[in-house]
């Protein structure tokens, strides 16, 4: 839950928010009077990474299977955080951010294999037969 006046993300039993210790407002109560009750525009709220960016960087050099996945995923981001789903928005970052550790790994991988593959066909190639 945000705390209407400061906007801090607290946690949802929460009493009082634990940054300016103002009263936490239950559902249906009315909220007292505050920068954050005012007009916020729709989609404007707390920042959650989408990580675009670094899924579009996987795509073109590490894993592009998990890279083309991972850019749907920080779609999904964006279009959690415009129907104001912050949990929701949340979840998907953390999956996005692990997803592309994984397919950054796996690129790794991928890329040790082929150099130690090539290596060892440069090898076999300069042997006298």
């Amino acid at each position: 839950m945000y705390c209407i006046q400061c906007g801090t993300n607290n946690d949802d039993r929460a009493v009082h928010c634990m940054q300016c210790g103002a009263w936490m407002s239950q559902p249906g109560a009315t909220p007292s009077p505050g920068p954050y009750t005012q007009a916020v525009p729709a989609g404007v709220g707390p920042k959650v990474p989408n990580y675009m960016v670094q899924s579009v960087l996987m795509t073109l050099f590490c894993c592009q299977v998990l890279g083309i996945i991972s850019i749907f995923k920080a779609i999904k981001v964006n279009k959690l955080l415009a129907a104001n789903d912050y949990a929701g928005a949340l979840a998907a970052s953390k999956t996005n951010k692990t997803l592309l550790w994984v397919g950054f790994a796996v690129g790794r991988v991928c890329y040790v294999i082929l150099f130690v593959a090539g290596a060892i066909q440069t090898l076999l190639e300069k042997q006298p037969r």
